[in-house]
């Protein structure tokens, strides 16, 4: 704000602190009046009276729109634009010259050059001043609309409707504006919305001999009021219908009619201002009072809010309590339980490694009882070899048709033999394994008797 300097721009001069408030105040130059309050004055004048608008021509009105313009074209045609966005007859200022500087930039955008709309937040501005698309509705409440420079050129054609008319226009919210589900604007357009208020305006050029289809003023309010904003004319164009309106009024008188405005707006009387004062701060006061009525019902139900919240949380800590009381047995039971199963498990450990201990005995015994069997197996086999070599023997048996018999690895065994004539008779020998009885013309062979046998005695027949 304090890097703009045009003679339609109010000046910002700097800040100011005052005693008991932490906000910072800005200081700007001090004007004489609103357009509003030029306009539509509060209260309004008794009927018939002398008042400062009798004085405002169409001459100082198409100058004061042209004022307007300039100061948008300023604001719009800047390395960085700046969009007002809340442009009303209320944000322009009148100085004792009647030059309009546009005020009031609080919600104004800067917007890079390169993009072509800015994305703010939706209806920024007084609601009749606001274009169609200002009121369209987005996807979701926290997505921003899109809109560019035309918003301002939308709000300066209902200021000069305004302006012109000298009747404030109606408010669009009364009307449609926008089809959710088809995603387009619907119901009349702002010219037909406003059609009676357009009244006003032919009326006001009729009563200064202007009135004609073509008007440049007329052409202006069309243009600026489109539903489009592509359709809206740019703010050169704007400057140039307006320039053609002011040539084509006549001047008569328009000094005087300037100084007479001025010294009106002078001496108005001051307590119209006082009274209008008093009541915006009556109301304003009425409307704190509710609200501080409000707050303190919220304030009184937030209290029992919070007393019950600090019962529950005293409830809830006590509760805690109990459970930490618990939770440090568990804990307490659980280190007990987790040291016997150390011990436990140092137990099972010594018995797993007794056990090991004695498996690996049980079979180093095993081992060395199948090696001593072994031992004893080959020391049997040998004393039995040697036995053998050493007691081999031939002994002579007699009767019929036997001659002689051959003894190997001796043990004691009885011979049963059958002599010629049938007769059996018996013959003790230490023989184990083969025996052999010789004839004198056949060897023949004995072999074991089966039942015969003894613990000692292996019992063989001759076959």
């Amino acid at each position: 704000m304090s890097t703009l300097r045009h003679p339609n721009i109010v000046q910002f001069l700097g800040v100011a602190f005052f005693p008991g408030s932490r906000l910072p105040a800005l200081v700007m130059e001090r004007l004489l009046t609103s357009l509003h309050d030029l306009l539509a004055p509060d209260p309004p004048p008794p009927s018939g009276a002398v008042t400062p608008l009798s004085f405002f021509s169409m001459a100082l009105k198409c100058s004061v729109l042209h004022n307007v313009a300039c100061g948008l074209a300023y604001l719009h045609e800047r390395s960085s634009p700046v969009i007002h966005r809340d442009l009303s007859a209320r944000n322009v200022l009148l100085d004792s010259e009647m030059v309009a500087k546009i005020a009031d930039l609080g919600v104004a955008r800067i917007v890079p050059r390169v993009r072509a709309a800015a994305t703010m937040t939706k209806g920024p501005g007084a609601l009749v001043y606001m274009p169609p698309e200002a009121f369209a509705p987005t996807r979701s409440n926290t997505e921003k609309s899109k809109y560019d420079a035309s918003i301002d050129v939308f709000s300066l054609g209902v200021v000069a409707i305004f302006t012109i008319g000298e009747v404030f226009p109606c408010d669009p919210l009364e009307h449609n504006y926008f089809d959710e589900k088809r995603g387009e604007l619907l119901g009349r357009t702002e010219l037909q919305r406003r059609a009676e208020y357009m009244r006003y305006v032919n009326e006001q050029l009729r009563a200064c001999g202007q009135l004609r289809g073509d008007h440049p003023l007329i052409r202006l309010i069309q243009q600026c009021l489109h539903n489009l904003p592509a359709k809206r004319p740019g703010i050169r164009e704007v400057l140039r219908l307006l320039e053609e309106a002011r040539a084509g009024v006549r001047d008569e008188g328009s000094e005087r009619n300037k100084r007479e405005l001025v010294r009106a707006l002078q001496t108005q009387p001051r307590n119209q201002n006082l009274e209008r004062v008093l009541r915006d701060l009556v109301t304003e006061n009425a409307h704190l009072q509710s609200r501080v009525q409000a707050k303190d019902t919220e304030l009184a139900a937030a209290q029992q809010r919070l007393r019950r919240n600090e019962e529950h949380l005293q409830a809830t800590e006590r509760e805690n309590q109990t459970l930490r009381q618990e939770l440090t047995r568990k804990e307490t039971e659980l280190t007990r339980n987790k040291a016997e199963l150390t011990r436990k498990e140092a137990e099972v450990t010594r018995a797993e490694e007794t056990i090991r201990r004695e498996q690996q005995q049980i079979q180093e015994m095993r081992q060395r009882e199948t090696e001593l069997v072994q031992a004893k197996d080959r020391e049997i086999a040998l004393l039995q070899q040697q036995l053998g070599e050493k007691h081999s023997y031939t002994c002579q048996v007699s009767g019929p048709g036997l001659t002689s018999a051959t003894v190997n690895q001796p043990t004691h065994v009885l011979v049963q033999l059958t002599d010629s004539s049938g007769r059996p008779y018996s013959l003790p020998l230490n023989v184990t394994a083969q025996l052999e009885l010789v004839s004198k013309a056949t060897h023949r062979t004995l072999t074991r008797w089966p039942g015969q046998e003894t613990a000692m005695n292996r019992v063989y027949r001759l076959p």
